[in-house]
C-alpha cells in the first residue's frame, strides 16, 4: 500500500478580534527588505533619536580619536605620525669670484705693529696763542727758532724749512747753478736712431732672425732677444717687420699634455700654442708672416682619452685650428706649405674646414717632397690640384729672389 506524499498544509488565521470571514484579515503583512531579506520594522526611521544620542555613521565618517581605556591605564599610547612636508628644493649656490693671476701687493696698513715695523712716538702738538687787538688789519708775521724747537722735542734730525713746493724747487735750482763747475762744449751724442737703416736692420737681424723654422710642437729656439721691441716705438715698428717677416713659422699639433691646478685630467695642447701666438701678436703684426708651414695631424688617443670617437679626434673638427685658419686669411704670405696627415684623407666633404682653408692666399701654395709611401699627403689628388689653383695668389706681392 503506497504512502500517502506530505502535503503542506496552510490554515487560515484562527478568528480574532481584529479578523473576520467577512472583511478578510485587518493585519498588516510584514515588509522585507529586497536586498538582505531581513523585516522591516513598521517604526523604522520615524523615532525620534534621544537627546545626547550620536549615530555610528557620523562617527565611522569622522576622523577616529584615539581615547584611552581604562584598561589601557600605564601604556603609553604613541602619537600618530605626520606626514612630512615636501621639501622645497635648495636654492642654487651663488658664483663664485673670477681667479685672479696677478697678485697685486697689499699696502701697509696701521695696523701692522711688531718689532720690525716703524712706529713714531706720539708727540704733544704745539700750541701758540695770539691776542690781536681790535682794528689791526696788518700782517702778522710769527718766527720760531729752530733750535727752540730741537731742543724742547729733543729731535736728533735738524728740521727743514716749510717752504712752497716751487719756492724749494727754484732755491735748489739756483743753488746747482751757482755750485756747478763750467762746463766745456761738447758734441750732440750719436744715439741707435742715428745710425743708418741698414746697420739697423743689420742689428735687428742678428738679435731677431734664427736660420732654423719655429717649430710649435717642440720649441726650442723660442728664446729670442724680443725685449728690444720694448725700447721705444720707432724699434718697435722697424723690428717686427724682421721679426715676423724674416723668419719661418711651423705651425704643426704639440702632443704634450698640461692642465692648471685645478682640473684633474691634463688635456693635449694640440694648435692652442698656435693660436694664443696669433692672437697675442694681433692683426697689424699677423700682416708681417711671410713664410708659413702648415701641417695637418689628428690628436693622440693617448693625450686625449676625454674625446670618445675618432671622428673627434680629426683635426677638421678641432676648432683651435679653425680658428688659426680664420686669423691668418688677412695675411699677406709669401709663401705657405701643407702638408696633410691623419688617419683618413681630405675629402670634397669635408666642407667646412676646407671652407676656412681655401681663403688663405699666398704668391706660393706647395706642399712637400714626398721621400717615400708613408709619408704621403692624405688628400685626394683631384682637390688637391684645385686647392693648390686657388690658394695660389694670380697677382704677386712679391719679387723672387734671384
Amino acid at each position: 500500500m503506497a504512502t500517502p506524499s506530505k502535503l503542506k498544509i496552510t490554515c487560515p488565521h484562527p478568528p480574532g478580534p481584529y479578523n473576520s470571514p467577512e472583511l478578510g484579515s485587518t493585519t498588516p503583512s510584514t515588509q522585507y527588505n529586497q536586498k538582505t531579506g531581513r523585516p522591516i520594522r513598521k517604526t523604522a526611521g520615524h523615532k525620534k533619536s534621544l537627546a545626547g544620542f550620536v549615530d555610528s555613521s557620523v562617527l565611522e565618517d569622522d576622523e577616529p580619536v584615539d581615547i584611552p581605556s581604562e584598561d589601557d591605564e600605564g601604556i603609553q599610547v604613541k602619537p600618530r605620525r605626520v606626514a612630512k612636508r615636501k621639501r622645497s628644493p635648495s636654492p642654487p649656490p651663488p658664483p663664485l669670484d673670477p681667479i685672479i693671476y696677478n697678485h697685486s701687493t697689499d699696502d701697509d696698513s696701521d695696523a701692522d705693529t711688531g718689532r720690525f715695523h716703524y712706529t713714531p712716538s706720539p708727540q704733544s702738538p704745539i700750541v701758540l696763542q695770539f691776542n690781536i687787538p681790535l682794528g689791526f688789519h696788518g700782517p702778522l708775521t710769527v718766527k720760531l727758532d729752530k733750535s727752540l724747537l730741537e731742543k724742547l722735542y729733543g729731535m736728533d734730525e735738524p728740521t727743514h724749512d716749510l717752504q712752497p713746493l716751487g719756492q724749494c724747487i727754484s732755491k735748489r735750482l739756483k743753488q746747482s747753478h751757482s755750485m756747478a763747475p763750467e762746463k766745456r762744449s761738447e758734441p750732440d751724442k750719436i744715439g741707435f736712431l742715428d745710425l743708418p737703416a741698414e746697420l739697423r736692420n743689420k742689428v735687428y737681424r742678428y738679435c731677431l732672425v734664427s736660420n732654423q723654422p719655429f717649430h710649435f710642437d717642440h720649441p726650442s729656439n723660442f728664446c729670442r732677444s724680443s725685449a728690444l721691441l720694448r725700447t721705444c716705438k720707432v724699434i718697435h715698428s722697424e723690428a717686427c717687420s724682421v721679426l715676423y717677416g724674416e723668419n719661418k713659422f711651423v705651425f704643426d699639433r704639440n702632443r704634450s699634455t698640461r692642465a692648471p691646478f685645478w682640473q684633474h685630467t691634463p688635456k693635449e695642447i694640440g694648435y692652442q700654442d698656435v693660436r694664443t701666438f696669433l692672437e697675442m701678436i694681433g692683426p697689424e703684426n699677423n700682416q708681417y708672416l711671410r713664410d708659413i708651414r702648415f701641417i695637418f695631424e689628428d690628436a693622440n688617443p693617448g693625450s686625449t682619452p676625454y674625446l670618445r670617437s675618432v671622428e673627434d679626434r680629426r683635426y677638421i673638427n678641432d676648432g683651435h685650428l679653425i680658428h688659426c685658419l680664420r686669423i691668418l686669411k688677412d695675411a699677406k704670405l709669401r709663401s705657405l706649405e701643407l702638408k696633410f696627415k691623419g688617419r683618413r684623407a681630405l675629402l670634397r666633404t669635408d666642407v667646412k674646414f676646407l671652407g676656412y682653408l681655401e681663403q688663405l692666399r699666398a704668391d706660393e701654395v706647395s706642399t712637400p717632397d714626398q721621400p717615400n709611401y708613408w709619408n704621403a699627403d692624405k688628400i685626394h689628388w683631384e682637390l688637391l690640384s684645385v686647392l693648390l689653383g686657388d690658394m695660389t695668389r694670380k697677382k704677386k706681392l712679391y719679387m723672387k729672389e734671384k
